[in-house]
């Protein structure tokens, strides 16, 4: 009895902010929907593991633009911004690969590679030729404006309580 009184309780505090889960009979669990690659399209941002800025535009030709660069106060910044062409992007259920190649032909040859989350993108980058590689996570950059504007808003009304 006194779990159910502790469960009752712990839903009336968190009520519809609780998920609920779709079971199907028998036990099995339901799998998610991967996405479709028109969910991917649009601009992409974030940053590597050492904190180089990642611009990854994505088309509905599966095509697009990839960008990296340093953060403006390291010394490596002064080499400019590394531009990448996206030659193709697959998308295969959940794991996701883009084959780019170099605008500038001083710049490396790189790869890009890893997993779609439910609101991100978890990848890989690194050189062609194994000496190199790191996390990256990019995430809309729609959302990050969106959720940066509500944020910056609501921050600047606080102040003026």
């Amino acid at each position: 009895m006194k779990i159910h009184s502790m469960v009752l309780a712990v839903f009336a505090l968190f009520g519809a902010s609780l998920p609920i889960a779709d079971v199907p009979a028998a036990g099995q669990a339901k799998e998610a929907r991967p996405p479709k690659p028109e969910e991917l399209v649009g601009s992409w941002i974030g940053f590597w593991e050492d904190g180089e800025f990642t611009r990854l535009d994505l088309r509905a030709d599966l095509t697009g633009y990839c960008a990296f660069v340093a953060p403006a106060e390291s010394i490596s910044h002064d080499s400019g911004v590394d531009v990448y062409r996206v030659t193709r992007w697959t998308l295969q259920r959940w794991k996701f690969l883009v084959s780019l190649a170099p605008v500038d032909t001083c710049n490396g040859s790189v790869y890009l590679k890893g997993q779609v989350g439910v609101y991100n993108l978890e990848l890989e980058v690194g050189g062609t030729d194994g000496k190199w590689k790191q996390k990256v996570v990019l995430h809309k950059e729609s959302r990050i404006e969106a959720s940066n504007l509500e944020t910056k808003n609501k921050i600047e009304k606080a102040e003026k309580n």
